[in-house]
């Protein structure tokens, strides 16, 4: 038996899929003793429809090296049933369950084992997510939906003075996140990276194939815990998680699939009510009432940052002790990265700016300077389509056009 099984799945993310396994063959795993620890990685892709031939080059020449194993799958069941194909063919003692976007730090897998061996009640153990190769950015830690949750997200999308009560409470719980000096426990883990030990998994059950994408992580995360073990964010352990490369290839399919199992995750959890109220909300939100009230401005105050080709600066009001910068796709900041600062403006580091594409960034400024976040301000700023990115999305169309010939 192997002591340590990964397990990625993979969809459209060729090159990320090679960045992840290379960090882990510059940080392979070792246990408590300091010996090296025996390790498998297997890959799914999940049927892939784009491909990428230099990318799929280099992971089959590292495959060869290392023994490691890629299974081309002959559908896209989903991130779950992926992950199910994985574990079938694990043999190891601690699984590690990986997102393809994904980039290991030093020491992240070997604290990982580390606190699962020396935590009896530790369900699943989990690494600081960041967003950026300089470490700048914190991911947004998840939330775990409740009927009160659904109730709350709801109302969010029709009244602004709901956006700002939300938001708040949002921050507020981020910041024990991405203030902690310490393992803490979390409420559910995200399904971009966290280890399991085998014999948990098969008390528990790995993820449920029913959820197509999305929420088989919430799923799990309830099934731990009703187990009586814990999820723990290990504080010694991180990750640079690209964020959902493999959703932005496909969209449409992406948000239909994400619908059904939110609503599957609300009717097994809650039940018939669950599944109605889930319906509910979104026939509240989707109604002619809805509509209108929706179009009615989030952030009545937003400040337009000049769009440019280069960063964003905000101006603070005064110098400040400590800031908080969240930075959202929505400007109802249902889920937000967040950075820290300091002094009397802001602007992104060069390693977090590389990940701003070209679209639209809200960003909510929060006062942490007597402890208790006070929002300053909600700001909006457009990143200009750049050359590079046209040269790159047109190099994307071609490839694709001489693979579909």
């Amino acid at each position: 038996m192997m002591d340590l099984s990964v397990l990625i799945v993979n969809y459209n993310s060729w090159r990320e899929c090679v960045g992840a396994v290379n960090s882990l063959r510059e940080h392979p795993p070792s246990g408590g003793d300091g010996q090296p620890l025996s390790c498998e990685v297997i890959i799914i892709d999940n049927c892939s429809s784009l491909r990428d031939d230099q990318a799929e080059a280099e992971l089959a020449e590292i495959l060869t090296e290392t023994g490691w194993e890629l299974v081309m799958h002959h559908e896209n069941g989903g991130y779950s049933k992926g992950m199910n194909l994985a574990y079938e063919r694990a043999s190891g003692r601690y699984l590690l369950v990986s997102n393809p976007d994904v980039i290991f730090q030093p020491d992240c897998v070997d604290a990982l084992i580390r606190h699962m061996e020396e935590d009896p009640g530790c369900g699943a153990a989990a690494p600081l997510g960041y967003w950026d190769k300089g470490l700048d950015g914190r991911l947004p830690p998840n939330i775990l939906p409740t009927l009160s949750d659904l109730w709350a997200t709801t109302l969010v999308g029709l009244s602004p003075r709901s956006v700002a009560r939300y938001s708040d409470r949002r921050t507020r719980e981020a910041l024990r996140v991405w203030e902690a000096q310490e393992s803490i426990d979390l409420p559910m883990l995200s399904g971009a990276c966290f280890l399991m030990k085998r014999e948990h998994v098969e008390a528990i059950g790995f993820f449920d194939p029913r959820f197509p994408l999305y929420y088989e992580d919430t799923d799990l995360s309830v099934r731990i815990r009703k187990h009586g073990l814990r999820i723990v964010q290990v504080s010694e352990a991180a990750i640079v998680h690209l964020y959902n490369r493999s959703g932005q290839t496909s969209g449409e399919e992406t948000l239909r699939r994400y619908w059904i199992s939110r609503h599957r995750y609300y009717r097994k959890w809650y039940g018939v009510l669950g599944g109605w109220l889930h319906s509910f909300s979104r026939w509240i939100l989707g109604s002619r009432l809805g509509c209108r009230l929706a179009r009615r401005a989030p952030q009545p105050d937003l400040i337009d940052i000049p769009t440019s080709t280069g960063k964003p600066v905000i101006k603070m009001p005064r110098d400040l002790d400590r800031f908080l910068v969240e930075i959202s796709l929505d400007p109802r900041f249902y889920l937000a990265a967040g950075t820290f600062g300091k002094g009397d403006r802001w602007t992104p580091s060069d390693h977090l700016y590389a990940n701003f594409g070209p679209t639209t960034y809200y960003f909510r400024v929060c006062d942490l300077s007597n402890g208790r976040p006070r929002q300053i301000g909600v700001y909006r700023f457009k990143r200009e389509f750049l050359e590079e990115w046209r040269a790159a999305a047109l190099a994307g169309i071609e490839r694709r056009g001489d693979d579909s010939t």
